[in-house]
């Protein structure tokens, strides 16, 4: 077995990006890891390059599923047969530090820990040398509203403390197997697959820490990501701001973030936690559901999908509350200790 194994799924990404995060995967200082290209039915092909430059590389191999499968299908396929100690599903738009791995890896002599992950950077510089920070774990706030510490912040140390969190973001985050076997759905189903892409690792942290699990933050593992889509750093304070974020993410990602959230805390909140919080949530979820049908009305579509697909998440709700091992007491002290 070995004791990581690295998976990116592409998904029409340029061979030169991909270049770099697989170069960066493959330059870990650990001597038992492996590295997955998984081509997730891009409308085109960069297997001949791609083999070309790592596939005399005998860590390196070459996957290919016939379909888009999504974030969670791409990477469930792969943690399913990945034979190894831990796996980490690695964004295509990263660049992992030598030491990350290794770094990360130290904090899971602690049983209880079930994922981890590092300081996440934006690539470039700003003129004075600091870095702006993309997320140092992920918290939940008492309206159920998900995000990023820090994210936009200057770093300038105020998260260099490792910590439990409430998740980890997938973006970079290494979990162990074992764990993930403990939490999964059916055979294979690690990352919800009705989720598709985005709020698919909040999901998998909320059925992490329900199981008892710890998520821990370790600033000393640098990792480089040009996240496409951020959160808007002020929220509803600075309304143009926010305005002007909603507007710059895709349909289909703005749709995928409205459906997703929503069936997530539906399939995992339980108890006095959220009899208590109710009030917020429902205030924040139909702020936010007016809002996208004024500044981008076709959210309206992703209407259909949530009722959909909402049968599957109650169906998945009573195996995931079924077999919790905390209090909402305990999931509640998370939401009230948000840093928001």
């Amino acid at each position: 077995m070995r004791q990581l194994a690295i998976n990116i799924v592409r998904y029409n990404q340029e061979f030169s990006l991909l270049e770099c995060s697989i170069q960066a995967a493959l330059n870990q200082d650990l001597d038992n890891v492996e590295v997955v290209l998984t081509e997730n039915g891009s409308s085109d092909s960069i297997k001949e390059p791609l083999l070309q430059r790592f596939g005399g590389d005998p860590r390196f191999r070459y996957a290919e599923n016939a379909a888009n499968l999504g974030f969670a299908g791409g990477h469930n396929r792969f943690i399913h047969t990945a034979n190894a100690e831990f796996v980490l599903p690695l964004n295509p738009d990263t660049q992992l530090t030598p030491e990350y791995a290794r770094t990360v890896l130290a904090v899971f002599s602690d049983p209880f820990v079930a994922a981890a992950e590092g300081k996440m950077l934006k690539p470039e510089p700003l003129p004075d040398g600091r870095y702006i920070l993309d997320g140092t774990g992920m918290s939940l706030s008492r309206a159920r509203r998900a995000g990023e510490r820090g994210q936009l912040q200057i770093d300038e140390g105020q998260f260099d403390r490792s910590t439990n969190v409430f998740g980890v973001s997938a973006t970079a985050a290494i979990y162990r197997t074992s764990a993930l076997e403990r939490v999964k759905h059916g055979e294979a189903e690690y990352f919800d697959e009705d989720l598709f892409t985005y709020w698919e690792d909040l999901d998998l942290a909320w059925r992490l820490r329900l199981a008892g699990f710890e998520c821990r933050y370790v600033p000393g593992a640098i990792v480089y990501h040009s996240r496409s889509a951020n959160q808007s750093k002020d929220g509803f304070t600075r309304i143009g701001a926010f305005i002007a974020n909603t507007r710059s993410l895709s349909l289909r990602v703005a749709q995928w973030d409205w459906r997703n959230h929503l069936l997530t805390i539906i399939k995992n909140d339980f108890g006095i936690s959220l009899l208590r919080d109710l009030p917020r949530i429902a205030v924040r979820e139909l702020a936010i559901f007016a809002y996208l049908c004024v500044i981008r009305p076709q959210i309206l579509l992703a209407v259909p999908e949530f009722f959909r697909l909402l049968p599957s998440i109650l169906r998945k709700r009573r195996l995931v509350q079924g077999s919790r091992a905390v209090s909402s007491r305990q999931m509640g002290q998370w939401f009230e200790n948000a840093r928001r």
